[in-house]
């Protein structure tokens, strides 16, 4: 009978101890890691808002090698979904709600085992000198008594976000520092006289995810019409004459140099010429996802002068692909008129 009575207040006593820290305990979580990394914004966004480099230097993926990762939707935009499955870490996804470029953004993270649970996740950004500070931080609510869960998280998220924002500062700081560097790129700003140029283009206004597709498919229109008209095309080009970062469009062109005086035939296709003019310049190397890196350098160049921008912008694709399959390798010609 006194081992019942004893076993009965063990019982009591934990409830009780349970109650009182369901109750104590927050129903609201918040963890907050900064970090202060040596690149321009530019680079440390890319690194943040591509899913693809995400995954690079987010420790989560460290914890779990059984685990698969997919990306849906165009990487780097508002829409964008991340999951990931795996026997440790469980199966989730992340989200971009809203992407303020270079500045904030605001991402929705539902787990979906071995828990079901959702919270908020943001990054705020601030350049100044050259350095760019980082804060990355993560919001959730708990009905009681999950909110017990809290005081077990915290400290878990909170170690991941400082490690994964060392790995960002790493990546970031590397990206930065050009060729030779684990991923570099040469984001020294050069100054060109930049001859008169004959373009022959297809201009239009698209959706920012449609870029790849509009312009190999046009590309490819037009040297087949300069072949036709038997004309020596030039290096490609993209020309961008608007980057709109609220209706995520762009007014571009998919550009071939031809010789001048020329004319061709094809739907769609014109003849403009770029005068003769002072310019500045970045010789990027590596993939394509990843040239956001030579812009931000020239725009932060911009910046610093007191220049104005005046477009287009040039990207020159020096580099074939189909016949350098290392994209290291890859040179494109970034190319700003400025004033």
């Amino acid at each position: 009978m006194k081992a019942l009575k004893v076993i009965a207040w063990i019982i009591g006593t934990l409830l009780f101890l349970f109650l009182v820290l369901v109750f104590i305990a927050p129903t609201k979580l918040h963890v907050e890691a900064t970090s202060e990394i040596n690149a321009p914004a530019g680079i440390v966004w890319n690194n943040i808002v591509k899913f693809e480099r995400f995954n690079e230097w987010s420790t989560w993926r460290q914890m779990d090698s059984t685990t698969t990762y997919t990306i849906i939707g165009d990487d780097g935009t508002v829409g964008a979904v991340y999951s990931w499955k795996g026997q440790k870490i469980g199966e989730g996804k992340l989200q971009h709600l809203s992407l303020e470029p270079y500045k904030t953004v605001q991402q929705k993270i539902t787990f979906i085992k071995p828990f079901q649970s959702e919270a908020d996740v943001f990054y705020n950004l601030s350049e100044a000198n050259g350095k760019t500070r980082v804060v990355w931080g993560f919001d959730a609510r708990y009905n009681r008594p999950q909110n017990l869960m809290s005081w077990l998280m915290k400290g878990a998220i909170q170690s991941d976000f400082e490690k994964g924002l060392l790995n960002l500062k790493s990546m970031s700081e590397a990206d930065a520092k050009g060729p030779g560097a684990p991923n570099g790129v040469n984001e020294t700003v050069k100054e060109m006289n930049y001859p008169a140029t004959t373009f022959a283009i297809i201009r239009k206004t698209i959706s920012q995810k449609e870029i790849t597709k509009f312009y190999s498919t046009n590309l490819y229109q037009i040297y087949q019409a300069a072949t036709a008209a038997k004309l020596q095309p030039g290096v490609p080009c993209g020309l961008y004459f608007t980057w709109d970062t609220v209706k995520h469009q762009t007014d571009m062109a998919a550009a071939v140099p031809v010789p001048e005086g020329s004319t061709l035939k094809g739907n769609g296709i014109s003849i403009i010429k770029l005068p003769a003019a002072k310019a500045f310049y970045v010789d990027y190397y590596g993939p394509y996802d990843r040239i956001v890196n030579a812009h931000a350098a020239l725009m932060d160049y911009a910046d610093d002068k007191g220049k104005k921008i005046i477009p287009p912008m040039i990207e020159m694709y020096v580099t074939d692909p189909g016949k350098e399959k290392d994209s290291s390798k890859w040179l494109t010609k970034v190319i700003y008129f400025m004033q």
